[in-house]
């Protein structure tokens, strides 16, 4: 009965690993050369020297996660849908309408912009300070999101 004590904590974390392995979601790691070359265009423009440390491709979509953090997410034919710093980190800027940019400065001074998603209305732009607005395809300022 001792004996059996002694390999009873280890039977259970075979099991539970065994478990926790079966479980696991099929994620599907690419190398970043297997970005499109818009993404891949993207990451040299705006993150030129930061590296790319995975990619998932999931469905017809990819998310690179970067060395500093940083992700940004791509539709198959390598246009970004979402970039994301962060918290307390902001994006960088000049790939979405200079408007967002703009209209942030000037109405929440010192609080840049930690993560933005195209929509179907246009921008989802989240700011550092917690901040949640909506921006038309042009930039023009919709409103807050609750």
């Amino acid at each position: 009965m001792r004996r059996f004590l002694k390999f009873l904590p280890l039977m259970f974390a075979a099991v539970a690993a065994t478990v926790l392995w079966s479980c696991s979601d099929d994620d599907n790691f690419v190398p970043a050369d297997e970005l499109p070359v818009a993404a891949r265009s993207f990451l040299s423009t705006y993150y030129p020297k930061v590296a790319v440390e995975t990619v998932e491709m999931d469905g017809n979509e990819y998310e690179a996660v970067l060395a500093n953090g940083h992700s940004v997410d791509f539709n198959a034919a390598g246009e970004w849908i979402d970039v994301d710093a962060p918290a307390g980190q902001t994006v960088p800027s000049g790939f979405y309408p200079a408007a967002i940019d703009a209209y942030v400065a000037q109405n929440f001074p010192g609080s840049g912009i930690n993560e933005i998603s195209v929509t179907m209305l246009g921008y989802d732009v989240d700011l550092v300070s917690g901040i949640e607005l909506m921006f038309s395809p042009t930039g023009e300022f919709i409103g807050v999101d609750l």
